[in-house]
């Protein structure tokens, strides 16, 4: 493979180490999404207080009200669970992507290190042929003196 080519692969697998970086980076701010709504989610439900139990304002609590405190602790517990099953499996997802993500830079880098190396030899050929021809000149002229 030629330099430009190994160059154009080196750019390739840049761009798809930058594609997986920014998957990872939209679903760590998706994980954040989930932690805050788990959160809110649960000062709703301290905010309810105990669904038996009568509100600071109000002495008794009728038993209309407190079924229906109940009921809606009920559903915000229930909404939280779900919560924290999609974040657990997005945050699978996420050790999916980097993995993923581990596995762009190993190819990138690899394929970087390779082209370094073509290039160093490339240099050291020319540096090889430099000496030999400064070789080539130095014979010349000390068989031109020698005659």
């Amino acid at each position: 493979m030629n330099l430009r080519a190994l160059e154009q692969v080196v750019r390739l697998r840049e761009r798809e180490q930058d594609r997986v970086g920014a998957v990872l980076a939209e679903q760590e701010r998706t994980r954040q999404r989930f932690v805050a709504s788990i959160e809110r989610l649960g000062g709703l439900l301290d905010e309810a207080g105990a669904s038996g139990a009568a509100p600071t304002a109000s002495p008794r609590l009728s038993p209309a009200l407190a079924s229906n405190r109940g009921a809606y602790k009920l559903s915000v517990l229930d909404l939280a669970d779900r919560h924290r099953h999609a974040l657990a499996e997005h945050e699978s997802r996420m050790d999916q992507t980097r993995l993923a993500l581990h596995e762009a830079f190993r190819r990138r880098e690899a394929v970087a290190q390779l082209h370094g190396r073509r290039v160093d030899e490339g240099e050291r050929a020319l540096q090889v042929a430099e000496r030999k021809r400064t070789d080539d000149i130095a014979q010349t002229v000390w068989m031109r003196g020698r005659a």
